[in-house]
C-alpha cells in the first residue's frame, strides 16, 4: 500500500511515524510531502548574535503539561529526548485607550509580582478581581464536573453567557480573563467571550491555569528543537520513508475510481492508495478542490484561522513596566484594541544573556531591535468548531482520503500529534488506543508544605548524580547533577502525595515502601530503580552528606523508637518464627520451583524459569562436589535480622 502524507508538521510527522511503527513497515510504503525546506512546522531554531557570542532559540518552544500531553511526552520520551523545568508564570498589563497606565500584575514571584504595581493595594476592584480568580476556580470545576455526569447536555454556552450568569465584573474581565485567553487564542475581546466555556474552562483546568499562585512547573525540551525534528527525521528514514521538503502539493484527486493523484507544483504527479492531510483545514480543503464533498465543506470549512505576524526582538517596551512584573508569558494591551502577547525566551528555555529576547504576537507597533519577523496561522476554538469535530468520523477515511491537524483539538501540538496518529491507525483499520491523561496531582497546603521540605532535603543531600521528581500532571524537580564522580541518572514519576509523607516521617524504609505501594514509579523500567539506588549510595559515601543526613530528624526518631520497640527477645522471636516458618507448603509453592529449593537459582538468561535455573544451579554443586576436596557452602539471606 503507497500512502501519501501530506505536511510535514507534527501531525504529518506522527501520521507518518505510525503508520511505518504499527505495519512495521511490512507493505506499507510512505511519502511525507512538506512544501518548506525543513520539517518541524513552526517547530523551528535560529542562532543570534547577543554580544558575547551565538546564542540559540527555539521559536516554536514547547511547554508541556503532563495531564494534558501524554502522547506528546511518551513520543519524546521513546525518541531518548530530555526535558528540563520550565514554568507557565503569566503577567497582565491593561492600558486605557488614551494610553495611560492601567492595571499591572503578575503570578511568577508571589506577592511581590502580585503587586508588583503599588497603587493595586489600595484599589478595591483589584482585590475582587484577587477573589473572583479563586471563585472562577471553583465555578469552573462545578461546571465540567456537571457536564462529565451529564453527557448528553449540550456544551453550547459561550465563555461570555457563562461569565454574565456568575456575576463576574468587568475588571475581572478586563485585568484577567480577557489577557489570558486572547495570549492563548488569536481572538479579540468580544471573540474571546464568544468561544465555547466548556472549551476554555477545560483548557484552564488542564493546563493549571485556574491557579492563582501555584503555577505550574512544567517540562520542556533540554535540547534544540530542530534536533528533536531531526531525530524523528531520521527515524522515518530508518523506517523506508521518502521525504519530500521543498515541494508544494498543488492538488489530491480521484484516479480510477480506487486511488488518488497528488499533483505537485512543478507539475509532476504520483498515485497513491491513500491519501493523509496534515495541514491546516482551508488548506485541505483547497488542496481537494471541486472533488471536496458536502461533509467535508461542512466539517472543514467550520475551522476559521486568525493570522498572526510574530517577532523576534529585545524590545522592553512590550513587557511590563515592573521588573519584578516579568513572567514567562506577557499580555500586554486594552480591551478595544486587542492585546499583544510576549514570551520571554530568557526565562523559559533558561538562556544567560544580558540581552532580554522577547517573542512578540500582535504587537501594536514594530518593536524596536527587531532579530527576525514570520507569520503564521492559528485555529479559532469556537463552538461551531467544537460541533463539528463531533462529526469527523462523517469524512474520516470515506474515500481513502484521511484528514489530521491541531484544529481537531485545542490547537496545540498534543493534538496534532493525537490526530495524526488516529488517521493512521484508522488507514491501517485499527483501533486508535489513545492514551488517558493521568489525573492532576494537586497536593493540599499540608502536603505541599511537607513537599517542600522533601525538597529542601534532596536539594541539600543528593549533589552528585542526578534524580529528576516527576509529579503526575505537575511540577518538575530536579536534584544534583551528572559529574565524575556519578554520571547516573534516576527519573520519577510521583503518582501520590503520600509519596512526600512516606519519606519525611520513615526515612529510606518510606521510601521502599512508597515505591512498593504505588506512589512513584520509573521512566526507565530496566534501571531507573538501579539508578536511584547508585545515586542515593554516592551520596550517602559523601562525608558531605553524612550531617545533612542527621537533619532529618523526623525521620531518624521515628525509625529510633521502631526499632527500639522491635528489640528481639526470645518470646518474639518465637513469634517472629512462628509468623515467617510455621506455614505450609500451599505459600511456599507461590514463588519456589517443584523441587522447593530455597536458596539462590542461578539464572543464564532473563527470560529463563526458575526451574531450569535451580537445576543449573544443583548441578553446579554435584559438579563442584565430584572434583573432591573440602567444599564449603555459605548461604546468606537478607531480611532475616
Amino acid at each position: 500500500m503507497r500512502v501519501a502524507v501530506v505536511g510535514g508538521g507534527v501531525s504529518g510527522l506522527a501520521a507518518a511515524h505510525e503508520l511505518l511503527a504499527a505495519s512495521g513497515g511490512d507493505g506499507v510504503r510512505v511519502t511525507l510531502y512538506e512544501e518548506e525546506d525543513r520539517l518541524g512546522g513552526r517547530a523551528s531554531t535560529v542562532a543570534v548574535d547577543d554580544g558575547a557570542g551565538r546564542v540559540h532559540l527555539d521559536l516554536g518552544f514547547l511547554i508541556f503539561n503532563q495531564a494534558t500531553y501524554s502522547h506528546m511526552m511518551e513520543w519524546l520520551e521513546g525518541l531518548g529526548v530530555e526535558m528540563e523545568r520550565s514554568d507557565m508564570s503569566f503577567s497582565v498589563s491593561t492600558q486605557s485607550d488614551g494610553g495611560s497606565r492601567g492595571c499591572e500584575w503578575g503570578n511568577g514571584n508571589g506577592i511581590s509580582s502580585l503587586l508588583a504595581q503599588k497603587t493595586n493595594i489600595l484599589k478595591p476592584s483589584f482585590w475582587r478581581m484577587v477573589r473572583e480568580i479563586l471563585k472562577f476556580k471553583n465555578d469552573a470545576l462545578t461546571y465540567l464536573e456537571y457536564h462529565e455526569h451529564n453527557t448528553d447536555v449540550d456544551c453550547n454556552e459561550t465563555l461570555g453567557q457563562f461569565i454574565q450568569s456568575h456575576g463576574y465584573s468587568l475588571f475581572f474581565q478586563e485585568a484577567y480573563l480577557i489577557p489570558v485567553c486572547a495570549g492563548l487564542w488569536p481572538s479579540s475581546s468580544q471573540g474571546v467571550l464568544s468561544l465555547s466555556a466548556f472549551f476554555v474552562l477545560s483548557f484552564f483546568h488542564n493546563h493549571d491555569l485556574l491557579q492563582l499562585f501555584r503555577y505550574p512547573q512544567l517540562p520542556t525540551v533540554k535540547a534544540l528543537l530542530q534536533s528533536v525534528v531531526d531525530k524523528v527525521k531520521g527515524e522515518l528514514e530508518s523506517m523506508g520513508c521518502r521525504i519530500k521538503t521543498s515541494c508544494r502539493v498543488k492538488s489530491v484527486s480521484s484516479f480510477d475510481g480506487a486511488g488518488h493523484r497528488v499533483l505537485e507544483n512543478d507539475g509532476s504527479e504520483e498515485t497513491y492508495d491513500s491519501v493523509i492531510l496534515g495541514v491546516h483545514a482551508p488548506n485541505a480543503l483547497k488542496v481537494l478542490g471541486a472533488e471536496a464533498t458536502h461533509y467535508e465543506l461542512k466539517i472543514l470549512g467550520a475551522c476559521q484561522y486568525v493570522h498572526r505576524d510574530i517577532y523576534l526582538h529585545c524590545d522592553q517596551n512590550l513587557m511590563p513596566r515592573n521588573s519584578s512584573a516579568w513572567s514567562a508569558w506577557n499580555f500586554l494591551g486594552t480591551t478595544s484594541r486587542g492585546f499583544s502577547v510576549t514570551y520571554w525566551l530568557n526565562h523559559i528555555q533558561k538562556i544567560e544573556s544580558a540581552r532580554p529576547f522577547l517573542v512578540t504576537l500582535d504587537a501594536p507597533c514594530v518593536p524596536d531591535h527587531v532579530l527576525l519577523k514570520w507569520s503564521t496561522s492559528l485555529p479559532v476554538p469556537s463552538v461551531a468548531l467544537a460541533k463539528a469535530y463531533l462529526q469527523l468520523d462523517k469524512i474520516q477515511g470515506k474515500r481513502g482520503i484521511w484528514f489530521c491537524g491541531a484544529y481537531q483539538g485545542h490547537g496545540f501540538h498534543e493534538d496534532g500529534l493525537k490526530a495524526g496518529k488516529a488517521a493512521a491507525q484508522g488507514l491501517l483499520g485499527k483501533k486508535c488506543e489513545l492514551l488517558l491523561n493521568p489525573k492532576q496531582m494537586i497536593p493540599s497546603w499540608t502536603e505541599a508544605g511537607v513537599r517542600l521540605a522533601v525538597a529542601r532535603f534532596f536539594n541539600l543531600y543528593i549533589s552528585i548524580g542526578n534524580l529528576i521528581l516527576i509529579e503526575e500532571g505537575g511540577s518538575v524537580f530536579s536534584f544534583g547533577k551528572a559529574c565524575d564522580k556519578c554520571r547516573v541518572k534516576s527519573v520519577m514519576r510521583v503518582h501520590d502525595p503520600l509519596f512526600y509523607w512516606k519519606i519525611a516521617t520513615e526515612g529510606n524504609l518510606g521510601l521502599a515502601e512508597a515505591y512498593i505501594n504505588g506512589c512513584f514509579s520509573f521512566l526507565d523500567k530496566r534501571e531507573g530503580l538501579l539508578n536511584l539506588i547508585l545515586i542515593l549510595i554516592a551520596n550517602r559515601d559523601d562525608r558531605r552528606n553524612r550531617r545533612i543526613a542527621r537533619k532529618g530528624l523526623l525521620a531518624h526518631a521515628k525509625y529510633f523508637l521502631g526499632k527500639f520497640s522491635r528489640k528481639n527477645t526470645v518470646t518474639r522471636s518465637r513469634r517472629n518464627v512462628s509468623q515467617h516458618y510455621d506455614l505450609s507448603n500451599e505459600f511456599f509453592s507461590l514463588f519456589m520451583d517443584k523441587s522447593m529449593t530455597y536458596s539462590c537459582a542461578i539464572f543464564k538468561m532473563e527470560n529463563e524459569s526458575l526451574e531450569a535455573a535451580q537445576e543449573r544451579k544443583l548441578s553446579l554443586l554435584i559438579r563442584l562436589k565430584s572434583r573432591g576436596g573440602i567444599m564449603f557452602l555459605i548461604s546468606v539471606s537478607a531480611g532475616e535480622v
